[in-house]
């Protein structure tokens, strides 16, 4: 349409229409940015939950360790490690958080965070990375390299690992027939509100990192406890001593044992009489009896064996017997008396 050939009317309709598709894209910028608002709200709100999860993992990791040193002190300790690498790198995106959100009068009003001047000045000079973005990648590379050298080549944690190195890549990305720096694709230019939620993801990852290695660990040892080469084979009998002749009724059983589960406190009596601590000895997960065969005869051993299980006591029952025979030289002396 040429514009010496246009009414005045027509002219109108047409710079009614510009104003049209311009409040459109207007309203269509305002949407996604409230958009982006909304979806880090939403992060922050699952992030806090797996913060609370992750602790109480942590927490529970101290307790078994307390109570059988051997078995999750080296559990322990890496959960910790991997605790420190997690919550040092949050709290260092925190801060920056609270540095970008202090640039506006007021966080939640996601419409107005449209701009991206923090950090494009705070990271970028040029085309090259200023000291703060430097430090902001370091800070990646610290996080994905400790939490790598923790969990590399162990057994089970083979996704975990390519998850670890996907989530917190900082390679060159590709664009066109070239490549751009991994910061400037990701945060050079945007709305503050976008890098907002950007990081909040990033604390996102970070905690479903934790999580995710905290429960591949405790399912190692899980599966160790029940693999087939803790078990023994352990014969049960309705008594201790059968007649010549006499139909033998034991039954074999699977018992598991393990070195590093012991009990916390011992309680058992020979025949009523309560054992001493000389009495017995604990090793390799068993307790080893040091007592007298005494008088031929049926001996009961009864009482119980105490195991700490998630701060409290449980009861395993113990009631058994042996017999006592006379000897040959005993069962001669008899006969010639």
């Amino acid at each position: 349409m040429a514009g010496g050939n246009l009414s005045p009317r027509q002219k109108m309709i047409n710079l009614m229409y510009l104003i049209f598709i311009a409040m459109l894209a207007l309203n269509m910028s305002k949407e996604v940015l409230s958009a982006f608002g909304l979806m880090n709200e939403r992060l922050v709100e699952s992030n806090e939950s797996a913060e609370l999860r992750n602790k109480s993992f942590v927490d529970n990791l101290k307790l078994k360790a307390e109570e059988q040193p051997e078995k999750y002190e080296p559990l322990k300790a890496k959960g910790e490690a991997l605790d420190q690498l997690a919550s040092d790198f949050n709290a260092y995106l925190e801060e920056l958080k609270g540095k970008m959100t202090a640039t506006v009068d007021n966080p939640e009003e996601y419409e107005s965070m449209d701009k991206g001047d923090y950090l494009d000045q705070n990271f970028f000079k040029g085309g090259k990375l200023k000291p703060e973005g430097e430090e902001f990648k370091a800070k990646i590379v610290g996080f994905r390299e400790g939490v790598l050298k923790l969990i590399e080549g162990q057994k089970g944690m083979e996704d975990v690992v390519k998850s670890v190195k996907d989530k917190f890549n900082t390679d060159d990305v590709k664009r066109g027939a070239g490549t751009v720096e991994w910061l400037d694709h990701n945060f050079k230019g945007f709305p503050l509100v976008a890098s907002l939620t950007k990081m909040t993801q990033l604390q996102s990852d970070i905690k479903t990192t934790e999580s995710e290695i905290l429960g591949n660990m405790l399912q190692g040892t899980l599966s160790s406890e029940v693999s087939m080469t803790n078990y023994t084979t352990l014969m049960e009998t309705s008594k201790s001593a059968y007649f010549n002749g006499e139909q033998f009724d034991g039954q074999i059983v699977l018992g598991r044992t393990d070195a590093s589960t012991k009990p916390s406190r011992v309680e058992l009596t020979l025949d009523g009489r309560k054992l001493s601590d000389k009495q017995y000895t604990i090793e390799g997960g068993k307790v080893k009896l040091k007592v007298g065969t005494g008088g031929v005869g049926e001996h009961k051993i009864a009482g119980a064996l105490y195991f700490a299980q998630d701060g409290e006591e449980v009861e395993v029952p113990v009631n058994s017997s042996f017999a006592t025979v006379a000897n040959q030289t005993q069962q001669l002396f008899l006969q010639i008396k």
